[in-house]
């Protein structure tokens, strides 16, 4: 039994959807072919109908899209009959692309809704550049699905979206005690900085993660600056010089030897930026490691020994 959607006045609706389904078949009564699509946003969650005289292969799962309504608006078959829908193929601006992220890529709405927060809070021509190297659906999704490492910290599916939230949140928290970080700079880091692990890490078919080739070859880091240089250039983000140069330093930066040509961090928010990084998958790290009952916890390859941790009322207490 098809149950027909019930169509909400249409100046409530958001401009822009995220396809999440689609399917197109040869129409029967005449040439053309029928489409039927699965749209989602936090605000509507549709299903629309439409006919083209041939396929547009650029309407993918993932991409994002507008529509085109026909008048009046009716439902049939369980789908709303629409004239088209267009692909937009440029960052729209007052879109928050958390906004668009779908259940099936992150149960957990309320990361989403983090997520959505810290994005709403960069200034606008920071919001213009994250919002531009988000805008590839199928680079999006991995980032929102990928872990943050294969087998540390955040190491299971949605992990380095959490991460990256986590990091957030925390770069807000400690920038209200260091007046002299720029929170635009510091916060635009934080949602950046992981961001190239979209395609750094693959799953093989047994669910086990694995590195790809970019990975192994490239690494996240440098993969985010050319995402970013690609944005700036493509979108004409103005971005003054000095803070341009704080955001790369901050994602650049690591204490290092000077002579690998990796600069140590010299500014306010790349301090921020690795003070939050690492006391987010710490805290992820020890949470899976650390006894119940308190005491020495268990051992993890990639350090040097167990946590040691006070027994759970003991931390709660006043």
């Amino acid at each position: 039994m098809i149950i027909e959607q019930k169509i909400p006045p249409l100046e409530d609706m958001p401009e822009i959807f995220r396809i999440v389904s689609i399917s197109c078949v040869p129409m029967e009564a005449k040439s053309g072919v029928l489409y039927r699509v699965e749209l989602y946003h936090d605000k509507a969650q549709l299903t629309v109908a439409f006919s083209r005289s041939q396929p547009d292969i650029r309407l993918r799962v993932d991409k994002m899209v507008s529509i085109r309504w026909r008048m009046p608006v009716t439902s049939k078959d369980g789908a709303i009959g629409i004239s088209r829908l267009v692909l937009l193929e440029r960052p729209v601006n007052g879109v928050n692309p958390f906004n668009t992220v779908p259940p099936r890529w992150v149960k957990d709405r309320s990361l989403v809704q983090e997520a959505a927060q810290l994005f709403d809070a960069l200034p606008y021509n920071l919001r213009q550049l994250v919002r531009a190297v988000l805008w590839d659906g199928d680079r999006f999704r991995q980032f929102c699905d990928r872990p943050a490492s294969m087998r540390d910290h955040h190491c299971n599916r949605n992990g380095n979206l959490r991460h990256t939230v986590e990091v957030g949140v925390m770069v807000r928290l400690l920038a209200s005690q260091y007046p002299q970080a720029n929170l635009g700079v510091s916060l635009a880091a934080a949602l950046l900085h992981d961001m190239g692990k979209a395609v750094e890490y693959d799953v093989w078919s047994n669910g086990d993660w694995c590195m790809t080739d970019r990975g192994k070859l490239v690494g996240h880091r440098h993969t985010v600056l050319e995402w970013i240089a690609v944005a700036i250039a493509t979108n004409q983000i103005a971005l003054p010089e000095k803070q341009h140069l704080s955001l790369l330093h901050a994602l650049t930066s690591a204490p290092n030897a000077e002579w690998l040509g990796i600069r140590s961090p010299v500014t306010p928010e790349a301090t921020l930026l690795s003070m939050a990084d690492r006391l987010s998958g710490e805290s992820a790290l020890t949470a899976k490691l650390a006894s119940q009952r308190g005491g020495w916890g268990a051992r993890h390859p990639n350090r040097k020994g167990k946590p040691f941790t006070l027994p759970t009322e003991d931390v709660s207490a006043d």
